[in-house]
């Protein structure tokens, strides 16, 4: 039912007034008022939480972080990890919600800080979440060499770095490796196999100095189920510039330290009546050095007339299959400067090979000359012999 109107017949003095008066009234109320419409206010959510209370949100390792805004857009979005990585992102097209476009990391406390803004007011919003350990397992390194506590290197040493299991993403592991100097460098890494990475300079190290191999892969996905396990650091000194070369032609040996010729002196190299016996040309590097080695031949029966079974002092490896600077044995110390006589090691007097044994340091790069043996890049540490553009091809970011 609709209301009845006033019945104005029966009541002509009494009504007019009244409804003149009622006039007036309305009149002046509308005269007056304004309206104030509430002012539109930005409400930012952050979508993972899922309407939970807590501020302590866990999101899952391989899960999108995604805020949205209604009634605003927005202005501002940082997502920070503990470690203080920032969590990369981007907005759709008004500006309305942000997408994380990164992995999270594990085991990581994130915090957000987002602003957003309407025609009124704009807000802030702060939010922190939890990303759980990872299921796959954890990469971490298992060895780095050469790099002995206290140990000195040469300038042409590599960084070898050996992982705990194999890695089925080389190039998002490589980009987790850091290696700086504090004389400045260029350098790449070269893959020898799925689980073992090597690091080797455009040119020999500048000498003296303090080289720091470091990775960065902590709480990051390195790949399918592969996380990056406690960050990794290690410092390697580098000594003298101690470069040598052995020309099995001239019977010599000459050692320089630091640009100057220290000492030349006269060897017996490998006789060359065989590949086998012919000391390899190419540039070598001290691997290991002991006061004492016993050397077997490989593949010989006792009764072989190139048998051998000795013990030789003062003995500095230069590559993997057998190849020493050593003292003589009594074969060569008659023909030291004059003939080479052995199965491919390099003999010297016991003074000089006491003294070469002396100041070697791994990493120490030994040039060999004039022989018609080449060495293979990959027989011990031959990496020198490689080109530099030839190394860094085997680089997983090349």
């Amino acid at each position: 039912m609709k209301p009845q109107k006033p019945h104005l017949r029966l009541l002509p003095v009494i009504a007019l007034p009244l409804l003149v008066l009622s006039a007036c009234g309305f009149g002046t109320a509308n005269a007056d008022a304004t309206i104030h419409p509430a002012p539109i206010e930005p409400i930012i959510t952050f979508d993972n939480a899922a309407g939970e209370a807590s501020d302590k949100t866990t999101v899952k390792l391989n899960e999108e972080v995604t805020l949205s805004v209604v009634d605003g857009e927005f202005t501002s979005v940082e997502v920070t990890s503990d470690r203080g990585t920032e969590l990369e992102g981007e907005f759709n097209d008004d500006n309305t919600a942000w997408v994380s476009t990164a992995t999270v990391e594990a085991e990581a406390e994130y915090s957000v800080a987002a602003s957003a803004q309407s025609p009124d007011m704009e807000v802030d919003f702060a939010q922190s979440f939890l990303t759980p350990a990872p299921e796959g397992s954890a990469l971490k390194v298992s060895d780095v060499t050469p790099n002995l506590d206290g140990e000195v290197l040469g300038v042409g040493a590599p960084i070898i770095v050996t992982f705990n299991q194999d890695v089925p993403d080389r190039g998002a592991v490589e980009r987790r490796l850091e290696v700086s100097s504090e004389k400045g460098h260029e350098g790449a890494w070269r893959w020898m196999s799925d689980n073992q990475a090597i690091y080797r300079t455009a040119e020999y190290w500048d000498a003296y100095q303090t080289v720091t191999f470091s990775t960065t892969w902590e709480g990051q996905n390195l790949g399918g189920d592969l996380w990056g396990g406690e960050n990794y650091s290690t410092d390697l000194t580098i000594g003298a510039s101690q470069l040598s070369v052995i020309d099995p032609s001239a019977h010599t040996m000459t050692v320089s330290i630091d640009g100057e010729v220290a000492r030349t002196f006269p060897v017996s190299a490998g006789k060359a009546t065989t590949t086998e016996y012919t000391t390899a040309s190419g540039e070598h590097m001290v691997m290991a050095k002991s006061a004492t080695e016993r050397m077997i031949s490989p593949g010989r029966d006792e009764d072989d007339p190139e048998y051998y079974d000795v013990e030789v002092d003062w003995a500095v490896r230069i590559n993997a299959t057998g190849e020493y600077v050593h003292q003589a044995t009594a074969s060569a110390s008659g023909v030291l400067g004059q003939a080479n006589v052995s199965h491919g090691c390099v003999n010297a007097s016991a003074d000089d090979a006491k003294w070469f044994y002396d100041i070697a340091q791994r990493g120490d790069v030994v040039d060999v000359i004039n022989t018609d043996r080449q060495m293979p890049w990959d027989n011990g540490w031959g990496y020198w012999i490689l080109s530099f553009d030839d190394w860094k091809e085997g680089s997983a970011l090349t």
